[in-house]
C-alpha cells in the first residue's frame, strides 16, 4: 500500500501539459514509464521506509488526459489517494481473485488486475478515451490511472492494478445493487427474497425492471450507448446498471 501510494504521488505530482488531441504512440500498449524508489531516496524520489521496488505507468499521457476530461482536480485525487488515512481493503464477491482497496472518503477503488486483463485494457484504452470524448455524460466506468509495482530482489513480483471511480460512491441512499456482466448462467442470487437488502449484491437474472424514460432522455441515452461496442456487451450492462440507480434516486417509476 505504501509503495502504491508513493507511485501515485510521484506520478501525479510531476504532471505535464495536456492536450486532447494525443498522438497514435500515447496509446501504444508498450508506452509506460519505469521509475526506482529506492529507500534512500534518489534525485526523483523521496526516501521512504518501504523495500526497494519500481514503479510503472501505463500510457501515462492518455490516463492524464482522461482525468482531466472527468474534472479531476489533481491535489484532490493524490490527497484521496495518499492521504494520511489509510486505504481500506475491500473483500472480493467476485472469483477473479483480485484485491479491492477503498480510499477514505469512498471516491476511487482500486483493483489489482492480472497480466492478461492489462493486456485487454490496453487493446481498447484508444476507443475507451474517445468514446470519453465524444460522450462527456457517459455511464461508462471512469478509470483514472493503470499502475504496475514491482518488488526488487529474488522475490520480483508483480502487482498490476488500475485506479476507477467508485460507483457507489453518493449522496443519495442505493436501495439495490447489482452485478452485471451479460450472461445468464447461474447469474440470480441464492438468497431468499426475506434476506435481500441495499447490501446484498444482485445479478443479471434479478433485474426484472422495466424502464420508462422520457423522451429526450431516452434520445440522449440511444445517442450515447450507440458507440459503445468497443467495450462488448458488458457496457450496456453497466448502463443498465446506471439506470437502475438514476431512476431509483430521481424517484421515478420503473
Amino acid at each position: 500500500m505504501l509503495n502504491l501510494q508513493l507511485g501515485i504521488r510521484h506520478a501525479v505530482g510531476k504532471q505535464g501539459p495536456i492536450t486532447l488531441d494525443l498522438k497514435s504512440s500515447a496509446f501504444d500498449p508498450k508506452e509506460k514509464v519505469w521509475t526506482r524508489f529506492p529507500p534512500e531516496g534518489s534525485k526523483y524520489t523521496p526516501p521512504h521506509s518501504s523495500c526497494d521496488f519500481r514503479w510503472k505507468d501505463y500510457c501515462p499521457q492518455v490516463f492524464r488526459t482522461l482525468r482531466k476530461l472527468f474534472k479531476v482536480d489533481a491535489a484532490d485525487y493524490m490527497l484521496s489517494l495518499c492521504g494520511d488515512q489509510a486505504l481500506r481493503e475491500l473483500s472480493s464477491p467476485g472469483k477473479s481473485g483480485s484485491f479491492f482497496y477503498l480510499t477514505s472518503n469512498d471516491q476511487y477503488m482500486i483493483k489489482t488486475m492480472k497480466k492478461s486483463e492489462v493486456k485487454i485494457f490496453l487493446k481498447m484504452i484508444r476507443a475507451y478515451y474517445n468514446h470519453v470524448r465524444a460522450f462527456e455524460s457517459t455511464l461508462v466506468t471512469k478509470f483514472f490511472g493503470l499502475h504496475c509495482v514491482k518488488l526488487a530482489g529474488a522475490n520480483q513480483k508483480k502487482v498490476r492494478f488500475v485506479i476507477m471511480g467508485n460507483l457507489f460512491c453518493s449522496d443519495y441512499s442505493i436501495h439495490r445493487r447489482f452485478d452485471l456482466k451479460g450472461s445468464s448462467l447461474g447469474r440470480t442470487t441464492d438468497k431468499p427474497q426475506t434476506e435481500i437488502d441495499e447490501y446484498t449484491t444482485l445479478k443479471d437474472l434479478d433485474l426484472n425492471f422495466v424502464f420508462r424514460l422520457q423522451k429526450h432522455w431516452y434520445q440522449e441515452f440511444q445517442r450515447s450507448t450507440g458507440t459503445a461496442s468497443f467495450w462488448s456487451r458488458k457496457i450496456s450492462w453497466t448502463i443498465v446498471f446506471w439506470l437502475v440507480y438514476i431512476l431509483g434516486t430521481l424517484g421515478i417509476g420503473y
